[in-house]
């Protein structure tokens, strides 16, 4: 299991990127604007984990996407929440169940964020 998650951690720039890349599918799909803000920040944030790793910036800004990330998928939650008990119960359960996976999905890659790219601090007398 340690070695997956270490597969996981070492690609982290390709899964914010992946994430940013599924915001945009979910916001073609929906005709939502507000998914362009996640698109914009993990694919930022995918740019800055590869080519700036140990960045305080490349830091803040990989741990504040996935925090963004978690918060519209919350709101998504909550937004098809009341759709459960109508005719659209059907694909409520779906998104449901969807947006909730991709809320675990920003936690784990706040982890990443947090875990492997921590702000070195430099070492002056």
């Amino acid at each position: 299991m340690s070695s997956t998650f270490g597969a996981l951690k070492s690609n982290a720039p390709y899964l914010f990127i992946m994430v940013g890349l599924i915001w945009a599918a979910i916001g073609v799909l929906t005709g939502a604007i507000f998914t362009g803000w996640p698109v914009a920040a993990c694919i930022a944030a995918g740019v800055l984990v590869k080519f700036r790793p140990g960045k305080r910036l490349t830091w803040a800004w990989a741990v504040s996407t996935a925090v963004l990330g978690f918060i519209i998928s919350l709101y998504q939650l909550y937004a098809w929440s009341p759709f459960l008990g109508g005719a659209f119960s059907s694909l409520a359960g779906e998104a449901l169940a969807g947006f909730a996976v991709f809320a675990l999905v920003h936690v784990f890659l706040g982890y990443v964020g947090s875990a492997s790219l921590a702000p070195v601090k430099s070492e002056t007398s």
